[in-house]
């Protein structure tokens, strides 16, 4: 019985994905081919952050609603 864990994917593969993870900020290379998982990688594997306008989602979400309450006034004019 063997121990290692094998990926349908080469390793090369997976060095390119990991390194573009890295240029887009959602990955940190540690070094010799091993990476750290960034503050925004949790967040976009969470579905906090949106990576099409890199945007968090909760910050997106208050700012609606601030913008919501402000259409909401009603004066007396």
């Amino acid at each position: 019985m063997t121990t290692e864990a094998s990926l349908p994917y080469s390793r090369q593969h997976v060095d390119r994905r990991c390194k573009k993870l890295d240029e887009e900020g959602l990955l940190e290379s540690l070094g010799n081919g091993v990476y750290m998982i960034t503050e925004a990688g949790e967040a976009y594997l969470e579905g906090r952050l949106d990576t099409e306008d890199w945007r968090y989602i909760d910050e997106e979400t208050d700012e609606d609603a601030h913008d919501d309450s402000a259409e909401d006034v009603v004066t007396d004019d």
